[in-house]
């Protein structure tokens, strides 16, 4: 089937957004415009328009991309179980976010796209406003396998640094210094694929010859090679899981045009006893399932008291367990202690997997890279996921953890 695909640039609908329509793994139209009158113009220039498959492309800031691990063998237990594994990695409340899930790959672990749910409401509320009805809601982060390469994907405003199991937008500002971080942290020659234009092979020519390694591979592909590459967009990651999921509202009617009249008496009667065993087995059910997301609870905080948040939980017996000398108590002097500009937004630690994560305003990226030296003088290791420009200060978002 072809493909139109719209990138999404923000939540206001009269922003122009760019789209592009793949058909035979090539583009044969492409242009920018009001979102409202994409598909039209897009169904005009496509060969076939009955047979176009629409997939929207938000921008990769929107979204926290991890790998975890969930346990559970069934795609109904690993659902279940998702939130207690995603929530150690968010800075904000897990009934906040929605949780997209990807296949199990080898290793167990599950990718995950996370995203806030007032935002992505938002995204859906001016799609619907347009008349475009997706089959598929992604970032251009994911559309593609990372397994083989390091990826910087210049596409609107910041760029996109996309690794195995990780994906951060960072401004050009701060892209050579995260660059280099990540590069080096690659085992074996790295090979590194630049989409956008000359520029930011430039850019990252310069940033890779620091290190002088003659096996870092460098290559320059454009934005319509990495769409026609996609395949199937069925394969993707999508945002568009649990309630958010799309429903084919024609089957219940078909399905209703196909009683018959001499039947209908029959059918009424049998409904109204399928009601009545299915609120039964419903209260089974739900007994059930209780039970099993208990055991899950218990498997990850060792208790089966769910009152409050358990993160918070964690956060307030962690003060009982660390010691004057810690790491990460001279760790937040340090951030804290920085300037007097520096505003911490939220604190989250992983104490099973002694990591922490910092949300904090800035009031420049140069005191954004002080504070980061001086984490990493620590002896911290220091993960950026978005660092970029909010006014006038720089808003970040870093995942902190010990060698």
């Amino acid at each position: 089937m072809d493909v139109l695909y719209i990138a999404l640039g923000d939540t206001d609908p009269q922003s122009a957004v760019r789209w592009w329509v793949c058909e035979d793994s090539d583009i044969s139209a492409s242009g920018t415009g009001s979102l409202i009158d994409v598909e039209s113009e897009a169904s005009e220039r496509a060969k076939d328009s009955a047979r176009l498959d629409t997939v929207v492309l938000l921008p990769d800031r929107e979204i926290l991309y991890i790998e975890v691990e969930i346990p559970g063998r069934s795609q109904a237990r690993v659902r279940q179980a998702a939130p207690f594994a995603v929530e150690p990695h968010l800075t904000e409340e897990i009934d906040d976010v929605h949780i997209a899930l990807g296949d199990v790959k080898q290793r167990g672990l599950v990718p995950c796209m996370v995203i806030n749910k007032l935002r992505f409401e938002e995204y859906l509320s001016v799609l619907e406003e347009a008349a475009i009805q997706p089959s598929v809601v992604t970032t251009p982060g994911m559309l593609f396998d990372a397994s083989d390469s390091l990826y910087l994907i210049e596409l609107g405003s910041g760029v996109t640094i996309r690794t195995p199991d990780q994906l951060a937008v960072v401004s050009e500002d701060v892209l050579v210094p995260t660059l280099l971080t990540t590069v080096s942290a690659v085992d074996g020659g790295a090979k590194v694929t630049c989409v956008g234009n000359e520029t930011l092979l430039t850019t990252t020519r310069k940033a890779i010859s620091q290190l002088d390694d003659d096996d870092i591979e460098i290559n320059l592909v454009s934005f319509e090679s990495l769409l026609t590459g996609v395949g199937e967009p069925s394969d993707l990651l999508n945002l568009q899981q649990g309630s958010y999921a799309t429903r084919d509202s024609g089957v219940m009617i078909r399905q209703m045009l196909n009683k018959t009249a001499v039947l209908a008496g029959v059918c009424v009667v049998i409904v109204s006893v399928i009601f009545v065993a299915q609120g039964i087995w419903a209260d089974l059910q739900a007994d059930k399932l209780r039970d099993e997301a208990l055991d899950i609870y218990e498997a990850v905080y060792n208790t089966r008291d769910v009152s409050g948040n358990p993160v918070f939980r964690m956060q307030e017996r962690l003060g009982a367990r660390v010691n004057e000398q810690s790491k990460w108590l001279s760790l937040l002097e340090s951030v804290v202690g920085a300037t007097a500009d520096v505003e911490i937004q939220n604190l989250d630690f992983n104490e099973s997997q002694n990591k922490m994560g910092i949300q904090f305003f800035a009031d420049s990226y140069q005191e954004f890279e002080a504070i980061r030296a001086r984490i990493e003088n620590l002896g911290m290791n220091v993960e950026v996921n978005v660092a970029e420009q909010q006014a006038n200060r720089v808003w970040a978002r870093v995942t902190l953890s010990t060698p």
